[in-house]
């Protein structure tokens, strides 16, 4: 088999290098110059567009690993140029899923298929197995599956992470929600961190010794954790000490965070691990706001070290919820768009390969039901999370006492509470409501909608 590939970026490159290892002939160009500078062993890297195109068999399957929004039109209208009917054109960015609908949508009037994949995984992914969320037509992924197989990661069962979710968008709305959980739970692992060091005031060689059983021993093992304990105790390369140290706070985004956010307020998903965690981002490049509240010397409390299982038991129900959230999300989104509703296949999808790889997936996806919507309401994955609470509970209830940050373990201990009131306070706020703008409200002692005793603007008093 052969495959086009156009963007030799650090993505495009390994996964060049990929397919040439499982025996695919990999002819690539990129619009840029310095990029078509790369070369590689049986990898063909031309200059020429047109000759890519004709230097492969027919029917074609060409990769795009190029940066998300206008690049992608451009490339695909330089390309359909020399493109035929039964030809398939792939996006591996990280686009916008209505850009890949309307994509999908144009190039069908072509003939020309268009799969949208997301893949995770980074550039350690791409090169030796990554995860690939993929949507599209029945007919486009038929025809490419084979290549995409080529450079897909196995689970520890022998399954291929990947998987195609429905027509569309479908494949990269599961790579946003993979990004959005992976901004919550990264940002939780960092105020656990920070708890452990600055709050409890553990040496970095502690923390990584801590974190690295977390990693592999503990409930949330995993990818990201591994990473971390990592991290925790690199030397820095320049200068004596801990290279953290010397790290600049202020953390970037790319945008598939705010997409997440945008689609949860769309669909009237409650995801405030994922929201947090952006917002957590933004203020970190508040530097004016952060200088004059610094100055304020509000002081911070040492924390106990007897706390450090309690930040644990928080950071695991942290990852729950945001999972929770994350494939919450995607059920709706996908039974209003058509697509595969079943969220084990998405907690799957990402057991290799994927940044968000951990043994909780598996533990998720095998207690959820075809039908289920919120993992939450599983009897068995609320009362796991519920046994976790106590602890978590001690742990924020410190940090705040302390005068540290913990948005994320903070808000997605409250999601977790709510869930678990027999009676909220928002009664109060569809009073209000009733109040101030006769919005009405249900009763909990009959049915209909019903109105308070108070009067209203458009009232006559005595009528």
């Amino acid at each position: 088999m052969a495959v086009g590939l156009i963007g030799l970026g650090v993505m495009g490159r390994n996964l060049a290098l990929n397919w040439r290892d499982a025996g695919q002939k990999v002819i690539a160009t990129d619009s840029w110059a310095t990029a078509r500078a790369w070369r590689a062993q049986s990898v063909t890297v031309l200059d020429d567009l047109a000759m890519m195109v004709a230097m492969l068999p027919s029917p074609r399957t060409i990769l795009l690993m190029v940066k998300a929004g206008d690049q992608v039109d451009f490339e695909i209208a330089n390309l359909v140029q020399h493109l035929g009917p039964g030809d398939t054109i792939i996006d591996g960015g990280n686009s916008n899923f209505h850009d890949t609908e309307r994509r999908a949508t144009s190039l069908a009037g072509r003939g020309i298929g268009f799969l949208g994949a997301g893949i995770s995984g980074g550039a350690e992914g791409a090169r030796h197995g990554a995860a690939l969320m993929v949507g599209g037509s029945a007919e486009a992924w038929e025809r490419s599956r084979g290549v995409l197989e080529a450079v897909a990661a196995t689970a520890q069962d022998g399954t291929q992470t990947l998987d195609r979710f429905g027509e569309g968008g479908a494949g990269h709305f599961v790579k946003m929600v993979h990004n959005g959980i992976e901004y919550g739970i990264m940002q939780a692992i960092a105020e656990a961190h920070m708890l452990l060091t600055r709050g409890i005031g553990l040496s970095a060689n502690e923390t990584a010794d801590i974190l690295g059983q977390w990693s592999t021993k503990g409930r949330g093992a995993g990818f990201l954790l591994e990473i971390t304990a990592e991290i925790a105790a690199a030397v820095d390369p320049l200068e004596d000490g801990v290279l953290l140290d010397r790290i600049s706070d202020i953390a970037g985004q790319k945008g598939t965070g705010g997409w997440t956010i945008d689609a949860g307020v769309e669909h009237g998903v409650a995801i405030p691990s994922i929201m947090e965690a952006v917002t957590a981002r933004q203020l970190s490049g508040e530097e004016a706001a952060r200088s004059s509240m610094a100055a304020l010397g509000l002081p911070r409390e040492k924390l106990d070290a007897g706390l450090v299982d309690d930040i644990q038991a928080g950071l695991i129900g942290t990852m729950i919820a945001a999972l929770a959230q994350g494939v919450h999300l995607y059920a709706v989104a996908a039974e209003a768009q058509g697509w595969d509703r079943d969220i084990a296949r998405v907690l799957r999808v990402w057991r290799a390969g994927s940044i968000l790889r951990m043994n909780l997936l598996d533990t998720i996806a095998d207690a959820v039901v075809p039908d289920t919507r919120l993992p939450l309401a599983i009897p068995a994955i609320s009362a796991d999370i519920g046994a976790l609470v106590p602890g978590w509970r001690r742990a924020v209830a410190a940090a705040v006492g302390a005068g540290y940050p913990a948005p994320v373990l903070g808000a997605t201990l409250a999601y977790v509470e709510g869930l678990g009131m027999t009676h909220l306070p928002t009664a109060m706020v569809q009073a209000q409501r009733d109040r101030f703008g006769a919005h009405g409200f249900g009763r909990t002692d009959r049915k209909g909608q019903h109105h308070g005793p108070w009067t209203h603007p458009d009232g006559e008093d005595g009528a």
